[in-house]
């Protein structure tokens, strides 16, 4: 054990924990930025943000959600930023911060539950269509281009993506109302 009491850091840890860290970067950032209102300082305490979750990476705990966490680390720098700030600015006061917090975790775990409907509803896709999707989003193939690989009108593939996203919007409606009434 360390002094502090801290058990030593195993290598999976350590890339559970990078893994997390990276795949919130985003939101972290967006979170951040909300708060400080598009300051061009954002990154510098988004990097501020990252060195504090690393060195608290022996407390946290992987059954909890992340972000929630990783959003309380931000507030507090955000917080340091604006002290550290000699000259007057429009700022958020703690309770509108703490407001905002809540709110971009709720929309971030609402943004997390409809990516997971959307992956269940992609899987039910007939083979031509998860063809369509793939290549017009994955690959970021142009309808243009798309329809010449085809053999089709450029009208004709926009008109069956439409159909497709329609198709997994209703999808994904009906995964998370059924979702609810569970």
């Amino acid at each position: 054990m360390n002094s502090d009491d801290t058990p030593p850091l195993s290598p999976e840890r350590a890339s559970r924990f990078v893994d997390l860290l990276t795949s919130h970067q985003r939101k972290l950032h967006a979170y951040i930025c909300t708060l400080m209102l598009g300051d061009a300082a954002a990154a510098d305490v988004l990097q501020d943000t990252n060195i504090d979750l690393w060195a608290k990476i022996g407390e946290y705990d992987f059954g909890r959600p992340f972000l929630p966490w990783a959003f309380s680390f931000a507030r507090q720098r955000v917080m340091a930023f604006r002290k550290s700030q000699s000259r007057s600015r429009l700022l958020f006061s703690e309770a509108a911060m703490a407001r905002i917090e809540e709110e971009c975790s709720r929309l971030a775990e609402e943004a997390d539950t409809r990516m997971a409907a959307l992956q269940n509803c992609l899987k039910k896709l007939n083979e031509r269509q998860r063809y369509l999707i793939d290549e017009r989003y994955d690959a970021r193939t142009s309808v243009k281009m798309l329809a010449a690989r085809l053999g089709e009108s450029a009208h004709n593939v926009a008109s069956q993506l439409h159909r497709i996203r329609a198709s997994l919007a209703r999808c994904i409606d009906v995964t998370l109302a059924a979702e609810e009434r569970a």
